[in-house]
């Protein structure tokens, strides 16, 4: 047998049973007790607030001064520059800006010649110099 009587099996039995059962949630707070804990803070004096709020508007005013459109340009620029610089303390990089600003050069350089080549009729972009197949003055076209 077991060794325990029926009365000390239950009576182990409870006990185990106690001890793992999990405690109950607790209760939920109600609406007026939550309201009560978050307008609690709120009982200051109507002058502290104000003399709140105004020392920060003074606060915001100064940095506001401080801090204006341009001096945040400049900050950006020069942050902008030292990437830049960063970025181009590795060789790679700079090759490859060397090899952009070629080939940049190279696209400006064949714009230039086309553009030359073409002029405004009746508001389309034509060729200049059309060739034809036409050879006579006879042509309606000819030397367009």
């Amino acid at each position: 047998m077991s060794g325990f009587t029926k009365e000390e099996r239950d009576r182990m039995r409870q006990e185990l049973s106690e001890a793992l059962r999990p405690e109950p949630p607790l209760p939920k707070p109600t609406a007026e007790a939550k309201s009560q804990e978050r307008w609690a803070e709120g009982n200051t004096p109507s002058e502290a607030v104000y003399a709140a709020a105004a020392d920060h508007t003074e606060r915001a005013h100064r940095r506001y001064e401080k801090d204006t459109a341009e001096d945040r340009r400049n900050r950006q620029y020069h942050k902008e520059v030292a990437q830049w610089n960063r970025e181009g303390e590795d060789p790679r990089v700079r090759y490859q800006r060397e090899i952009d600003r070629w080939w940049q050069a190279k696209k400006d350089f064949e714009a230039a010649l086309l553009e030359n080549e073409y002029v405004m009729i009746g508001g389309f972009r034509e060729p200049r110099y059309r060739t034809t197949c036409h050879r006579g003055r006879g042509d309606p076209d000819y030397g367009l």
